[in-house]
């Protein structure tokens, strides 16, 4: 017998993540080549919901959440973050066994490849970049996600075109 299992899941909201993602594009900060795919980008960040991050796979990125013994729930950068951040000394902790959605991975991508939140040299020559190559398929999964994450950790647009190929 199948029988649906509920389990813990972790969301973001994205209501306020995808203003100022919309505004980079109607302001041509960002610009989509051939222009029509920008409606596309549009339309799904203006009908944007709740976004479940977790996934319950073999691999991945790890949650970034620690539980104690009396299941209190402490999230930061790793747990030796989360140890100073909330005094937690020795206490015993378990990290939440979750691994982040492909996409929210992705969107992640050029801060975990280039040393973010460190001011690194690589971090400086190819973050912001000019243009992004990809299909139309993702431009909601990866392209409005990586707006989002980029205006949200570092204020500034990630790239300034989009260029959209054929698949």
């Amino acid at each position: 017998i199948i029988e649906p299992y509920l389990t813990d899941q972790w969301f973001v909201k994205t209501k306020e993540l995808a203003i100022p993602a919309m505004e980079v594009v109607t302001s041509g900060k960002i610009k989509f080549i051939p222009d029509n795919w920008s409606k596309t980008y549009l339309q799904w960040l203006e009908n944007i919901e709740d976004w479940c991050i977790s996934r319950q796979l073999w691999w991945g990125h790890r949650i970034p959440a620690w539980f104690d013994e009396e299941n209190n729930i402490y999230v930061g950068y790793n747990e030796e973050d989360v140890r100073k951040k909330f005094n937690l000394g020795n206490r015993k902790l378990k990290q939440d066994e979750d691994v982040l959605d492909t996409w929210f991975s992705s969107a992640l991508w050029p801060f975990s490849t280039l040393g973010w939140p460190k001011e690194t040299s690589e971090f400086k020559t190819f973050y912001p970049t000019s243009v992004l190559v990809t299909g139309f398929d993702i431009i909601f999964f990866w392209v409005a996600r990586m707006v989002m994450m980029g205006l949200k950790f570092t204020d500034e647009i990630p790239f300034k075109e989009v260029y959209i190929t054929g698949l």
